[in-house]
This record gives C-alpha cells, structure tokens and sequence, in this order.
C-alpha cells in the first residue's frame, strides 16, 4: 500500500508576501587611528574596552602629537605597543561608536528591485526569537556588485552590539479574504482537486505568497475541494 497524500481544503483569509534578508549590524561612526609618518606612541591615555567621550586624549606620539577622540565611542583596538616602531599608515587604535547604529542587509537583485526608501521591516535577533523589532528602510545602494539595504530600527535592544547579526523580513505586499491553499500543493503551475468524488488536474493563477501558503487567483475554488498534496 502507497502512503497516503494529505488533503486540504481552500480557505479565505489574510496573507502578507515578504523578502528575505540577513542583517549585520553597523555603526554610522568608527574612526581608525593611524600612523602619519614614521614615528611611535610614547603613551596611551585609554585602554581597550574604555569608553571615552568626544574630544577625549586617546595618546600622544613621540613626536608630540595628541590624538583625540572624534566622537563618543568605545576603543575597540590597540594593535601596538608603546616605543613600538610604527610606519605610515600603521594602524595605532579603533574607536567605534555604539550609540548610533543600523542594520545593513544583504540582498539578492530580485528582492533589491521589489524595494524601496520607507519600506517597513521586522527584525529577528537570534538570542530575542520572541522579541519582534520593527524598523524601515532609509536607503538602499548597491556595494561590491551587490545589493544592501540600510534599515532604522525603532527600539534597539539592549546589549547589540556592531557586527551581530538578525533575520530580516520586508513586507512587499498584503491582501486581505483571498482563497489560499498550501504553497507545497502546487507543481509545475498545476493543483489535484477532488470535487464531486471526481480528481481534476487544474492549471492554477498565483497572486502572492508567503512561506506556507499561495493565493490563487483562478480557476475559482470552494472550501469544500479537497485539495491532494502531490
């Protein structure tokens, strides 16, 4: 015996299509401390995990020259040691800001093009599943022959920090009291209906999706056709 295939039935109801992204989160300010010429750092006046505040000495060089923090931020890095010899473009120390961040999702050409500035946008961290974030769009552009969207969010948890990531879904579309059936009963453009103890293969018309379930514009069904999932 063959097992046996599901059965559903049409139902009219609320669907709402969305696209995919994955985030990482972003600051709007880092600044990257760096040797001018050849010189060394004769003292540090922060250390690696500090926070320091706009205008702040960060260290001063050998030459005499005092660096100074740019904005309010965290020190993220200090590569070099004091008397360390240090030539032009050396990195000597990382500043990042945590206050003002965003998120920047990648996104594939086909979503890209379905978006735009204002969209709205549900944001999912791994370690808040339960915790739902709502933001928009504020740009998209493309980077590296690839597509990114920049989204706002309107409420950051706490504790996100720059390079950690959130699944990301844009809403594209919405519609309300249309027929759904299981997107998974549908191959090659075509539906198995029982009606009337009778089996019907029919060519079906598809409006929007979402991850479970298909509108379906034509042919007309009724909640009482059994759908057979192929």
């Amino acid at each position: 015996m063959g097992c046996q295939k599901e059965i559903f039935n049409p139902t009219k109801g609320n669907i709402v299509e969305a696209v995919y992204g994955l985030g990482i989160v972003r600051s709007e300010n880092t600044y990257h401390a760096t040797a001018a010429i050849v010189n060394s750092v004769e003292k540090f006046y922060v250390t690696e995990g500090q926070d320091v505040k706009e205008g702040e000495a960060l260290f001063i060089t050998d030459q005499g020259s005092v660096y100074k923090a740019p904005f309010d931020g965290k020190v993220t890095d200090i590569p070099v040691t004091i008397s360390e010899n240090l030539f032009p473009q050396s990195l000597i120390l990382s500043l990042i800001d945590l206050k003002n961040i965003y998120l920047e999702v990648s996104l594939e050409q086909q979503a890209a093009m379905r978006l735009r500035k204002g969209v709205k946008a549900e944001v999912t961290f791994e370690f808040f599943r339960n915790n739902k974030i709502y933001g928009k769009i504020s740009t998209i552009y493309p980077q590296n022959d690839q597509f990114v969207a920049k989204v706002l969010l309107e409420k950051w948890p706490i504790g996100i920090l720059p390079g950690m990531s959130a699944d990301v879904a844009f809403e594209v579309a919405r519609k309300s009291n249309v027929t759904l059936i299981p997107t998974k009963a549908i191959a090659n453009g075509h539906i198995v209906v029982k009606r009337n103890h009778k089996k019907h293969k029919l060519k079906v018309g598809i409006g929007i999706a979402d991850e479970e379930k298909t509108e379906i514009l034509s042919p007309e069904l009724s909640t009482s056709d059994e759908i057979t999932i192929p």
